[in-house]
């Protein structure tokens, strides 16, 4: 088993070199990336957090020399997390056949490019989206998730109540979501899963993206009682005021949440009323305190982020772009090698060849990819102590069933 990646290990050893050294070979032809994020509109926040990692992880790579001497450049595109502006944009930036990697923002524009990316344009891309179905690679040929999906990350929390719920009576649960494409896309396995659990789900409820007032949704946990709350589909919004009101209300349960429901900052903002909340995560957060090199680099960059203080701990969006920029350096370098054509054909090929790939601690785990997404996770306990909000696993990085 690689202890690390290889490419990794001398990009990491390039680092003591000067800059001046590095130059000659940046001269070279450009790797292009285009990259669609939601950077206005309704999830700017998770958007402009992806940006910040992408732009991190890329200037990263450029000072250690490129992808087999050669730069990486990027182009940002916001797409205002509508579907129609991610097509458009996504046509015009492969029209000229050189760009070697897009992203895909959101499960829409996914849904609606990849028939014709499988067909005409057949570019490697990996995205914002955790659908459930993006593991039948018949239909998303060319796309990879540098993750776990939303499924995924409601079987590791359906899981661990099934591990450690006390008690003869089958643990009642409540699952909240977002009436949005992503909100909605891991009901039916989650009623399947808690059936197969033998979990009860007492209470189904949909709110939207951006709510106002969550009284109802408040009263109606009041009513059902579930010793377990999950959440899912949401950024920054909604959950926090439930978990707020539910408090005032007195209503004892256990919350829990999928990715984008768990960043660190967000779950501050609850204050005391988040504390035991469990989040489903699929990249590593816990950048403080670590004698991992890359994680430590990662500190780094995070400290130069004026709009962010540092926390020591990372932003969801922010790592997914760093996993998928170092996924891409091995993929890319390892086609460089054998000097194939980098088109989408021989990436997929090298990403679903990657075993036991280290990543420095971007994964807690060395990763292999299955359905072309990441299957490992950890759950993440969060706390607030002395007035500060404190994270630690949970569970061991493990591979999702």
């Amino acid at each position: 088993m690689k202890t690390m990646s290889r490419r990794l290990m001398m990009g990491l050893s390039v680092s003591a070199i000067a800059l001046g050294s590095v130059l000659p070979s940046m001269a070279a032809e450009p790797l292009k990336f285009w990259i669609p994020l939601a950077l206005s509109g309704p999830i700017a926040v998770t958007g402009q957090a992806q940006q910040v990692g992408w732009q991190h992880a890329v200037d990263w790579i450029n000072k250690e020399g490129g992808i087999g001497g050669r730069p990486v450049e990027v182009s940002f595109y916001d797409d205002e997390y509508k579907v129609e502006l991610g097509v458009a944009g996504f046509k015009k930036a492969v029209a000229d056949g050189d760009v070697v990697f897009t992203g895909g923002n959101g499960t829409s524009f996914i849904r609606a490019i990849s028939p014709e990316n499988n067909e005409t344009y057949k570019v490697l891309m990996a995205g914002t989206s955790g659908v459930s179905e993006l593991v039948n690679t018949e239909d998303f040929k060319y796309h990879f998730l540098a993750g776990t999906n939303y499924s995924d990350q409601v079987g590791q929390l359906l899981n661990y109540i099934k591990a450690t719920h006390k008690g003869d009576a089958p643990a009642r649960i409540a699952f909240v979501y977002s009436g949005t494409e992503f909100g909605r896309d891991p009901l039916e396995y989650m009623r399947t899963k808690a059936a197969e659990l033998g979990i009860e789900v007492a209470m189904e409820f949909e709110t939207k993206l951006v709510e106002v007032d969550v009284t109802g949704a408040a009263v109606k946990l009041r009513n059902a009682k579930p010793e377990y709350t999950i959440f899912h589909g949401y950024a920054e919004n909604v959950w926090p005021e439930i978990v707020r009101l539910s408090k005032d209300y007195g209503i004892d349960t256990q919350f829990m949440g999928t990715l984008f429901g768990s960043h660190p900052e967000v779950v501050a903002t609850v204050g005391d009323a988040a504390n035991n909340y469990l989040g489903a995560i699929s990249v590593n957060l816990l950048v403080e305190d670590t004698d991992t090199p890359m994680m430590n680099t990662i500190a780094d960059y995070l400290k130069t982020w004026d709009a962010k203080p540092y926390t020591g701990y990372a932003n969801v969006g922010y790592m997914q772009s760093w996993a998928a920029a170092l996924v891409l350096r091995e993929a890319i370098g390892n086609a460089m090698e054998k000097d194939l054509e980098l088109n989408g054909e021989n990436l997929i090929a090298e990403i679903n060849a990657i075993q036991d790939l280290d990543t420095g601690g971007v994964f807690g785990t060395p990763i292999h990819f299955e359905g072309q997404r990441v299957p490992y996770g950890v759950i993440y306990r969060y706390n607030v102590e002395d007035g500060k909000l404190v994270v630690r696993e949970e569970t061991a990085w493990s591979e999702v069933e």
